[in-house]
C-alpha cells in the first residue's frame, strides 16, 4: 500500500498548483463573465443609460483581484498563517481583507472607472468598496475553508494510520510473546531426540535455550540483578567452551557486593561476546577471557579482558558498533555519570570497561 501511495505524494505539489490556478481563473473569470452578461442585458434594456466607459470596470477589477489574491496567497504561505492560533489568524484576516479591499477600490476608481453624470468619486468609491470587499472576502473565506477542510481530512487519515500502526504493534507484540514459546518448545523437542550418550550436545542445547530466553524476553530499557546477567553470560560461555574446548579459558574476579546491584540486561554479555569474536577465535594458542567487577566509590566497574591480534583502533567495525550501543544505553539510563571505554595497553591485549553509578542501579 505504501508503494502505491508514494507516486501520488510526489505528484501532490503540482496537482495542488494546477487546482489552485484552475480555481483562480474559473472564479475571477466567472465573476467577470457574469458582470459582462449583466452589462449586456442592461444595455439591451436601457441603451441610453448604460455608459460605455463602465463596461470594463468589473472585468478589470476581477483581473486586479486575481493578481491581488495571488500576492495575498504568497503572503499567507510565506508567513505560515495556517499554522497560527485562531486569534492571530482572525486579526491578520481582517487586516488583509481591509487593506486589499481599500487598495483595489482606489486602483479601480483612479484607473478603471471615471465618474459619469451626477455620480461623484465618493459614490464610485463606495460602490467599488462594496464590490471588492465582497469578492476578496469570498476569496479569503473559500481559501481558508479549503485548507481547514484539507487539514481536517489529513488529520483523519493520520488517525487511521495511527490506529493501524497501533494494531500492527499489538500484533507484533503478540508474535514476540508467541515466537519464544514455540522456539523453546522446539528446542526441547530437539533435545529429547539427542541420545543420552551425547551429554555435551544436550547441555549445549539447554544452555542455548537459556541464552535465547534471556535475549528474547529482556527489556533493554530496564535493569536486571547482576546475578541474573551472570547466569546468561555463563550459559553463553559454556556453549563457547563446547566449541573451543581447552582453547578457551575463563577467569572471574567478582566483588561480592555486585550481588546487591543491577545492570542493564545483555550489556555484559555483549562485552563477553565481542571478546570471544574479536579475541579468542582469532588466536592460534589457548586464550583467556577475564571478567572482573567491583563496586568502588559509588560506581559499578566491570571489565572484560581478552587477547588481541591487533590494536583497538584497527579492530573490526562491528566491535565499535557494540561499544556504541553500550554507551548509548548507559547514557539513556544513567546519563553522563556512566562511561564505557575500549583500550589496548598493548596490541596483544584488549580491555573493555564500563562504569555506572551503583546508587541508581536498584531503582533504574
Amino acid at each position: 500500500m505504501s508503494k502505491m501511495t508514494r507516486p501520488s505524494q510526489r505528484q501532490l505539489p503540482s496537482n495542488i498548483s494546477m487546482v489552485y490556478w484552475g480555481c483562480q481563473f474559473f472564479g475571477w473569470g466567472g465573476v467577470s463573465l457574469f458582470g459582462m452578461i449583466i452589462d449586456a442585458l442592461q444595455s439591451l434594456a436601457s441603451p441610453l443609460t448604460q455608459q460605455s466607459q463602465d463596461r470594463g470596470f468589473l472585468p478589470l477589477t476581477c483581473l486586479a483581484g486575481l493578481i491581488a489574491s495571488h500576492l495575498l496567497r504568497l503572503l499567507i504561505v510565506e508567513g505560515k498563517w495556517l499554522e497560527m492560533p485562531p486569534r492571530q489568524l482572525v486579526l491578520r484576516y481582517a487586516i488583509a481583507l481591509a487593506l486589499s479591499t481599500l487598495l483595489l477600490s482606489v486602483i479601480g476608481v483612479l484607473f478603471f472607472k471615471a465618474p459619469a453624470g451626477g455620480e461623484g468619486r465618493t459614490d464610485t468609491f463606495t460602490i467599488a468598496l462594496m464590490i471588492n470587499s465582497s469578492l476578496m472576502g469570498a476569496w479569503m473565506a473559500i481559501y481558508f475553508l479549503f485548507h481547514f477542510y484539507d487539514g481536517f481530512q489529513k488529520a483523519r487519515e493520520e488517525q487511521v494510520l495511527l490506529r493501524e500502526a497501533v494494531t500492527r504493534s499489538q500484533l507484533e507484540a503478540l508474535q514476540l510473546q508467541l515466537n519464544p514459546h514455540f522456539l523453546f518448545n522446539a528446542l526441547n523437542s530437539i533435545r529429547a531426540l539427542i541420545p543420552p550418550a551425547a551429554p555435551e550436545a544436550r547441555e549445549g542445547l539447554t544452555r542455548l535455550a537459556g541464552v535465547l530466553r534471556s535475549t528474547l524476553c529482556s527489556k533493554l530499557g530496564n535493569t536486571v540483578p547482576f546475578a541474573k546477567e551472570m547466569e546468561v553470560v555463563r550459559d553463553y560461555l559454556a556453549i563457547e567452551k563446547l566449541r573451543f574446548g581447552e582453547h578457551l579459558q575463563i577467569e572471574e574476579v567478582m566483588d561480592p557486593m555486585l550481588d546487591q546491584v543491577n545492570i542493564p540486561p545483555l550489556m555484559l554479555l555483549t562485552m563477553v561476546e565481542n571478546a570471544i569474536k574479536h579475541g579468542v577465535q582469532l588466536q592460534e594458542e589457548a586464550a583467556t577471557v577475564s571478567i572482573g567487577g567491583r563496586v568502588e566509590g559509588g560506581n559499578v566497574i566491570l571489565s572484560v579482558e581478552s587477547p588481541s591480534s591487533e590494536c583497538a583502533k584497527d579492530r573490526d567495525s562491528s566491535l565499535g558498533i557494540g561499544l556504541r550501543n553500550i554507551r548509548e544505553r548507559l547514557q539513556l539510563i544513567y546519563g553522563s555519570e556512566a562511561t564505557a571505554v575500549l583500550e589496548s595497553p598493548r596490541c596483544s591485549f584488549t580491555r573493555c570497561a564500563l562504569s555506572y553509578p551503583s546508587h541508581l542501579s536498584r531503582n533504574a
